[in-house]
């Protein structure tokens, strides 16, 4: 039996709980957060809200949204912690690229979402303290997509992403994987 254990979520499920990315005015965003001392804001803020706000999947807010710096690559985005897992704004793989992780229900998940263009495939890459080398899986191309593993370890599930084409001579990827989440 293969060793991978990442799975995609169904397109069915996928195309009911990924609403496509849009830019909320400020009042929406407080309206929702309403129940959370901080107040997530931004693209950050609208893929929050999408995922449930204060009640959905992630919870309220932990911190405030943060600068990323990746080695190699300088300034990379922007994450944001969450009760229950984080979102990241990851401008280098696109100017709406947002990606989540959470956990519920004994399975951790990780969401991608909005690239400017579509890719023929996605590789996701998922690291834990039960399996420090990871998962590295492909999956179908698009614009977005959602995976999610069983879970072996109590949470600190990381997950990255890159989009990919397929050429004649081989597949083409983004230089750089998305700023990191973890659920």
């Amino acid at each position: 039996m293969s060793r991978r254990t990442i799975l995609p979520v169904t397109a069915a499920l996928a195309s009911a709980a990924v609403l496509s990315l849009t830019v909320l005015p400020a009042h929406a965003v407080t309206t929702v957060a309403s129940g959370c001392a901080i107040r997530p804001y931004g693209l950050i803020g609208a893929r929050w809200v999408q995922l449930g706000g204060a009640d959905g999947k992630l919870g309220c807010p932990t911190t405030t949204e943060r600068d990323v710096h990746q080695n190699g690559v300088g300034w990379a985005g922007r994450r944001q912690t969450f009760a229950r897992g984080q979102i990241a704004w990851s401008p280098k793989n696109g100017s709406t690229m947002v990606v989540a992780a959470w956990s519920e229900k004994g399975r951790a998940y990780f969401d991608w979402h909005r690239t400017e263009r579509a890719f023929d495939t996605f590789i996701v890459l998922q690291t834990s303290a039960a399996d420090p080398g990871g998962d590295q899986v492909d999956f179908r191309g698009g614009f977005r997509g959602r995976a999610y593993t069983p879970m072996r370890t109590n949470g600190g599930y990381r997950w990255n992403v890159k989009g990919c084409d397929t050429g004649v001579f081989g597949s083409r990827c983004q230089k750089t994987w998305t700023v990191s989440v973890t659920g």
